[in-house]
């Protein structure tokens, strides 16, 4: 099934939810779920993209979500996908290079979308062959990544989303400018066991940056 992090299940309910900006789109029930209401009310509060750019890039990973559901032999794909600012950033194991490359072009197509970024390795089997094992490690290995990124006082860690693929770290999300770009590439490589780190946070642009004084 196509991994999409717009859903969040909560103890007594269900609600399509936005990575990017905590924006909810439906929601069945509301108990359990205050918490993670206004987790994502302060997440957009503290996001240097105004309200309008959130929304719209919200749907555009719908619009993504639905095109590789739609296309024959990338439906059964287990992808993060983000967009901001209009620019897509997918991230995930894919079975052949052909297949990322399918991924990409998919994507390329999607009306609205900048440009297309993707950190798609082809899926090898590990040395003991348990890929259950790796897939633990990589999110051992995540939360130890989102907790440095709290600790560091220079980076506002609503804004950095974080993917690992194999021990490789993939840095997503708009920050507020170069310095705090450089101290989250900083704090995610000094994390033990990460092997690398793509950093792909992007600077707010003109025309999607929020006007309101944002909470740190």
């Amino acid at each position: 099934m196509l991994g999409d992090a717009r859903f969040l299940r909560c103890a007594s309910c269900v609600m399509q939810w936005s990575c990017s900006a905590g924006l909810v789109v439906a929601l069945v029930g509301t108990a359990g779920c205050v918490g993670a209401k206004y987790k994502a009310m302060l997440e957009a509060a503290q996001s240097e993209l105004s309200p309008a750019a959130i929304a719209q890039d919200d749907l555009h990973k719908v619009h993504i979500h639905e095109a590789m559901v739609a296309e024959q032999g990338l439906s059964s794909l287990t992808l993060s996908i983000n967009v901001f600012m209009e620019r897509a950033y997918l991230v995930g194991h894919v079975d052949n290079r052909e297949q990322g490359e399918a991924v990409l072009k998919t994507a390329r197509h999607v009306q609205g979308i900048r440009s297309v970024e993707g950190y798609l390795p082809v899926t090898a089997p590990s040395a003991d062959g348990n890929t259950m094992s790796d897939k633990t490690s990589d999110v051992s290995l995540k939360a130890q990544v989102i907790s440095a990124l709290a600790i560091e006082p220079k980076v506002v860690k609503s804004r950095v989303h974080v993917e690992v693929l194999d021990g490789h770290v993939v840095l997503l999300g708009v920050v507020s400018g170069e310095p705090e770009r450089h101290h989250a590439e900083t704090a995610a490589a000094g994390v033990e066991g990460v092997k690398a780190v793509t950093n792909w946070l992007l600077l707010p642009e003109k025309g999607y940056m929020t006007i309101r004084k944002k909470i740190r």
